[in-house]
């Protein structure tokens, strides 16, 4: 699912992708079947489903919107077919479309403040599990956020989403240092160090 995320030209199909990698993630969770892997499974699935709710509504914003343009419905959620209209797009549905993304892809990426699920389902996840979810599923989820943001700044210019990248970037490495220093246990560690890294990613985008 994290392969097709990052090779189809559908967002449609991207976002389907990413929330299926929610799914099958939060099924090998609690591997070990002890109650706290239990409640991480449950917390990590619940908070992933709805910042991915948030990010579907993002994307059904930018749909309509492209819709109003009399474009070709059946290609809309085509990459390259939104990006090149995105001149045409309305720059209030565009901001707004922006942040429902940012958020609802940004709570899979581990961004703050949504980034609680993380900790916790990492540190119960076996190894490989955590891992994945780490080197991979987390920048799997901030390349959505970098392809929307393509199509945003042509749509309204740079300076919106690059505000917004920064203020949650610098948010989430603040969160992911400051939390480093309490932790005992390496996997929680590994945890916050992953989020303090997509915390700098959000800030190279910027």
């Amino acid at each position: 699912m994290m392969l097709v995320a990052v090779t189809t030209s559908n967002l449609g199909v991207m976002w389907v992708a990413i929330e299926a990698t929610t799914v099958t993630s939060a099924l090998l969770v609690p591997w070990r079947r002890t109650r706290a892997a239990l409640d991480a499974s449950w917390k990590y699935l619940f908070i992933g489903s709805v910042g991915i709710a948030l990010a579907f509504a993002g994307t059904v914003l930018a749909y309509v919107d492209y819709a109003t343009t009399g474009g070709n419905l059946e290609m809309a959620l085509q990459w390259t077919t939104l990006r090149a209209a995105a001149p045409s797009l309305h720059p209030e549905v565009a901001r707004l479309a922006f942040v429902f993304l940012l958020v609802g892809f940004g709570t899979k990426a581990g961004l703050a403040p949504t980034h609680t699920w993380l900790p916790d389902a990492h540190s119960e996840a076996p190894a490989p599990l955590s891992a994945m979810m780490s080197g991979v599923l987390l920048a799997v989820a901030l390349y959505a956020v970098a392809r929307w943001k393509a199509i945003v700044d042509l749509a309204i210019g740079s300076a919106f989403s690059d505000t917004m990248l920064l203020l949650v970037g610098v948010a989430t490495v603040l969160v992911g240092c400051t939390s480093l220093l309490a932790q005992t246990q390496y996997k929680r560690l590994l945890a916050y160090s992953s989020i303090e890294h997509m915390g700098l990613a959000c800030i190279g985008f910027a």
